[in-house]
Parts: structure tokens; C-alpha cells; sequence
């Protein structure tokens, strides 16, 4: 199965494909991985594919340092895992760069002789891991446990150089295969995924609903969300809501110092983060520190936590997901017919509630996605203290402005003549193309019919009817998705295009943007609803609407270019419809 793409719609790249790129930036074979086709600037070659700008992973755009994370990440990761795992119509993803913001697109398998061969493979892969998921992911979870112990132990500050380079090199190898392990997975559970739509579709049932099938197993953010809200319970218990008020984490460290009980609140802070804080707010960006190094991202989540003094009831929420799963996998059942058509039914069922997909989207994160670049992350700094102190560089935050091989060969007695020009210079190109980050269109090339990578439809919601709206490219008050989460609700709208910025919510907003990931995860306690551009079954924005019981509709293709902020929006949950009353 090739892509379908219809040359009549075509969205130009313009000034995007005309190289413009870090300055000093000359790429080097053995620090580009891939497997069918490297990240690169785009080209006007481009224009003939699609493109969709990954803007919730990442909003602001990519340093040096963090480019090749996302090399290892989108590009290596999805080849690897789509080639081992042999899934037949593709090859995986790739990136292009426009300036500093991040595209995506497929690696597609056109040769029917090559997608046959794959579709041999992939049976004989998937069958045993399928048959016994738990102890196939419970070995992955090992290994990765494993090399953070490992990391973690390590003491960077009494390391020379050459053991800063080859732990350095180690942590690069582990964050590789961290996210070789991520795809591989993800594809695999992908594929059986899919399995179940098709087959839920040929009964003609409502495939809408396997999400739902498969929803209200507990994952490590959830269990996060529940840490938060019980800190904030504390806060008011200690006395110390008011001392959070400070809106830095310098400031509410110092108020809590003053005030009887901050020490107590703020032990039990460090307790949390001494579990959960081993994560950042972003996917593969070096530059921004996890929340044990700066909690601002915690600090700021309680204090909006606590605007509501009734909390939220995990449990119940928990219940009410569960009975609404057993009601409707009751009310499918019913609906065939025939008792073999049944018995297939449960079979695929039954294999995608042990493999469970929308279980693992979520869960995986707190193992790979925010976690996996932090042993890099740690060494990097603690060779830019060493930059610092030789007069390499001005800062240690200059290192971010540095790419992964001029890095290594700075420790081995290369690298770039005079880093600090360097690094001004790239400085000055990303706060030009970062801050022209709203302009960016969000797909670019020639707009397909459909793409048939599953991460791509299911993830990111690029279904057929997510392009016709891109090709229809109107503005309108009535806009229609996936109804990812039951109920309708008329709220004001919030529209947030980047993580950082989700402290603008406030109690009973609806949030509109592009997407969201993991790090938004504590917004949906305070949000009544939530509207995407994109986003499919699969997707955070969907499973975590669902857990908290919000009306929602992802992957609309236009809801951030045609809702404001303040504007009053209704969302039904149950239709995919999203109305802009004004």
C-alpha cells in the first residue's frame, strides 16, 4: 500500500527550502543516524511530500545540542523500530528543519515485493511478544532501570576529560538505543492496534469507541497527578498555601523558609521529586533542566491546584472510566451477530487489552520520552563547567548552542576554533526563527489523501478526514474531529501553543492547541474541556481527556487558527464538534 496524495494541493515551502541553517553547522556521517533517509533543512525536492510541524513536541524550536536528540529520536527511532518490527507499508519517519522548528514526514514502501517480505517478517516478530507482552516490555523496563542506576551513580565532577568523553559516548549509545526500544514497541503495539480497528470496522461496530475498550488502567501520570494534588493538600494542612503564591521557585523556597511548616511541605517536595521529578517538561530538548533540578513546572501546578479546594477524586473518575469500558464493550458484543464474528472480537480484544496500547502511550513516557536525554543532559553541563572555566566558552548554557560532535571533539583537543563567536551567532539565529515560530505554517509539501504509518494516523490523528480539512483550509465556526472524550460543555477558550505557557490556565478554561504530551498532563485537572489540531485515538491529548472525564475533540486541523482566547466555544465529546459561539 503506497501513500495516496492528490498533487492538486499543494502548500509551498517558500523561504523554508532555501538552506538557511546554524551557522558553522557542517554535518558529519558518523553523527547522523538513520536508517532510510537523515534529518536535513528542507529542500525545494521537499515540496513533492508531506510535512506536519510537530509544534507540540516542540513549540519553540531546537538548539544545536538538542538536534541531534532529535535525530536519535525521530528519525533513528522510528526507522529502527519500524525495521525490526518489519511493519510493511512503511520505513518511519523523518525530520526536516525549517529555521529552527521541527517537521515531520513519512518514509514510505511503495515496492510490493518489499511490503510482502515485511509482512512475513512482522508475523514471526509479533506473535511470541504479542503472546506475552508483560514479560517482553517488563525486560525492556529492566534494561532501562538498569542504565539509570548506572548514570546516576556516575560522579561527573571528579572525572578528566577522558572519562567525561567516553561517559559521554556511553549515555549517547544508551539514549540511541532508549528510543530503538521506544519505536519498536510502539510500532508493535501499533500494528495489533490496528488490527482491531479493521476488524471492528468490517463488524460494523463503532471504532470511535476501542479507546474506551481499552481505557482506566493506572500509569505513571496519573500517579504523578495524584502526588500533586496531594502536595497541594498539604499546603493547605501546613498553613503554607500562601507562601507558594510566589510565582518563582527562588521566591516560594524563601517564603516557605519564613513560614512555620515550609520546612515540613518543602521535605515532602523533595520526597516527590525524589520519584517523580527524573523527567523534563520537553521531549529530547537538552536545554531545559528536569523537575528535580528546577521544580518551577511542580511549584506552578500546585499553585493552580489549589484554586481548587475540592481536589479531584481519581478514584471515582478511575470508576466511572471502568463502568463506561464494561458497558460498551457489552453493548458491541451484543451487536454481532454471528458467534464466530464474536469470538474473533474478544480474541483481538482480549490481545489488546494485554497489549495494551493506550495503557503503554502514556506509561512509556515517564521511562524513555522525558527521561532518556538526562544522563547526556548531566554530562553535557558538566563539560561545559570545564568549557567555562578554560574560557572556551562565556557560560555554561552556551554549551546548548554547540552540536553533539563539536562537542565530543572539544574534549578530545578539536572543535570549532572560536566557540564563542559561534555561539553568539547561533544564538542570534535561533531568537530570529524562534520567535517567528507563530508564522509557520502547520503542514507544508503536497497534502495526501492518507498516510499509512499507524503512529502517524493514530498518534498524531492524520486521517483521511484530518487532510480534507487541511485542503479545505477554511475558516469556519463549526469545526469537526475525532470525538476522543464523551459530554458537551460551553466554556471560554484557552489557546496555548507551547508547554511552557500552560501556566496561563485558569480553573474551568477550555484549552485549545496544537496537542499535547505528558507535561501537560496536570492542566486537565483545571480545564473543562479540551480542543486540538491534531491528535488521533491514540493520542495523550484523548486517553488523558478520558481519565478525567472532559468533553473533548482532538485533530480538527484548524482549531488554533480559528479560536481566540476568550472566545465562548461548546464542545461535544460525543460527536466531534466544536462550535465557536463568539
Amino acid at each position: 500500500m503506497s501513500t495516496i496524495e492528490d498533487t492538486s494541493t499543494v502548500i509551498p515551502l517558500g523561504e523554508y527550502a532555501d538552506g538557511d541553517f546554524y551557522p558553522g553547522y557542517e554535518p558529519r556521517l558518523e553523527s547522523r543516524p538513520f536508517l532510510a533517509e537523515p534529518l536535513a533543512p528542507f529542500t525545494r525536492a521537499d515540496e513533492d511530500r508531506f510535512w506536519m510541524r510537530d509544534s507540540q513536541h516542540f513549540a519553540e524550536g531546537i538548539t544545536p545540542a538538542s538536534m541531534a536528540l532529535l535525530e536519535d529520536a525521530q528519525t533513528w527511532g522510528t526507522q529502527y523500530g519500524a525495521e525490526i518490527v518489519g511493519i510493511p507499508p512503511t520505513a518511519g519517519m523523518v525530520n526536516r528543519i525549517a529555521g529552527v522548528h521541527v517537521y515531520l514526514g513519512q518514509c514510505p514502501i511503495t515496492s510490493l515485493w518489499q511490503m510482502g517480505a515485511r509482512a512475513e517478517r512482522f508475523g514471526a516478530f509479533a506473535g511470541p511478544r504479542l503472546a506475552d507482552f508483560a514479560t517482553y516490555w517488563a525486560g525492556y523496563r529492566a534494561e532501562l532501570e538498569a542504565a539509570y542506576t548506572h548514570f546516576d551513580a556516575l560522579d561527573v565532577d571528579t572525572m578528566d576529560r577522558a572519562e567525561l568523553h567516553a561517559a559521554l559516548v556511553d549515555a549517547i549509545a544508551f539514549h540511541r538505543r532508549g528510543w530503538g526500544v521506544h519505536f519498536e514497541v510502539m510500532y508493535l503495539l501499533a500494528a495489533n492496534y490496528v488490527a482491531l480497528f479493521q476488524l471492528t470496522a468490517d463488524l460494523g461496530l463503532e471504532t470511535g469507541q476501542i479507546p474506551k475498550w481499552l481505557a482506566g488502567e493506572e500509569t505513571a501520570y496519573l500517579q504523578t497527578d495524584e502526588g500533586l494534588w496531594r502536595l497541594a493538600g498539604r499546603a493547605r494542612e501546613l498553613g503554607v498555601a500562601e507562601a507558594l503564591a510566589e510565582p518563582t521557585v527562588e521566591g516560594a523556597r524563601a517564603a516557605l523558609e519564613a513560614t512555620p511548616g515550609g520546612a515540613q511541605w518543602w521535605a515532602e517536595l523533595q520526597e516527590f521529586l525524589a520519584v517523580w521529578g527524573q523527567r523534563t517538561d520537553e521531549t529530547a530538548t537538552m536545554d531545559r533542566p528536569s523537575w528535580a533540578e528546577h521544580p518551577a513546572t511542580p511549584l506552578g501546578t500546585i499553585r493552580e491546584f489549589l484554586t481548587r479546594p475540592e481536589g479531584h477524586d481519581f478514584a471515582a473518575a478511575r470508576r466511572e472510566v471502568l463502568a463506561e469500558r464494561d458497558r460498551l464493550v457489552d453493548s458491541a458484543r451484543a451487536a454481532i451477530a454471528d458467534d464466530g464474528d464474536r469470538r474473533r472480537f474478544d480474541e483481538a480484544l482480549a490481545s489488546n487489552r494485554a497489549a495494551n496500547f493506550v495503557w503503554w502511550n502514556e506509561e512509556h513516557n515517564f521511562l524513555i520520552d522525558r527521561r532518556i536525554h538526562l544522563p547526556i543532559r548531566r554530562l553535557t553541563l558538566a563539560v561545559a563547567d570545564r568549557l567555562v572555566a578554560d574560557g572556551v566558552l562565556d557560560a555554561r548554557e552556551d554549551v546548548f548552542f554547540l552540536f553533539r560532535h563539536e562537542l565530543l571533539d572539544l574534549l578530545t583537543g578539536g572543535g570549532p576554533a572560536d566557540c564563542r563567536s559561534l555561539v553568539t551567532a547561533r544564538r542570534d539565529y535561533y531568537d530570529h526563527w524562534s520567535a517567528r515560530g507563530g508564522e509557520l505554517p502547520p503542514v507544508v509539501g503536497t497534502v495526501p489523501d492518507a498516510v499509512n504509518d499507524p503512529i502517524m494516523t493514530e498518534l498524531f490523528g492524520l486521517t483521511p478526514d484530518y487532510f480534507a480539512t487541511i485542503k479545505g483550509r477554511q475558516a469556519t465556526a463549526t469545526l469537526s474531529g475525532f470525538a476522543a472524550s464523551r459530554g458537551t460543555v460551553v466554556g471560554t477558550a484557552r489557546v496555548v501553543r507551547a508547554a511552557q505557557d500552560i501556566d496561563q490556565v485558569r480553573d474551568g478554561d477550555v484549552l485549545v492547541c496544537g496537542g499535547t504530551t505528558t507535561e501537560w498532563t496536570p492542566v486537565f485537572g483545571l480545564v473543562s474541556g479540551c480542543v486540538t489540531d491534531t491528535g488521533g485515538t491514540l493520542s495523550h491529548t484523548a486517553i488523558i481527556a478520558r481519565e478525567y472525564g472532559l468533553p473533548c475533540v482532538v485533530g480538527t486541523g484548524v482549531a488554533t487558527s480559528t479560536i481566540r482566547t476568550g472566545d465562548r466555544v461548546r464542545i461535544d465529546g460525543d460527536r466531534g464538534v466544536v462550535e465557536v459561539l463568539g
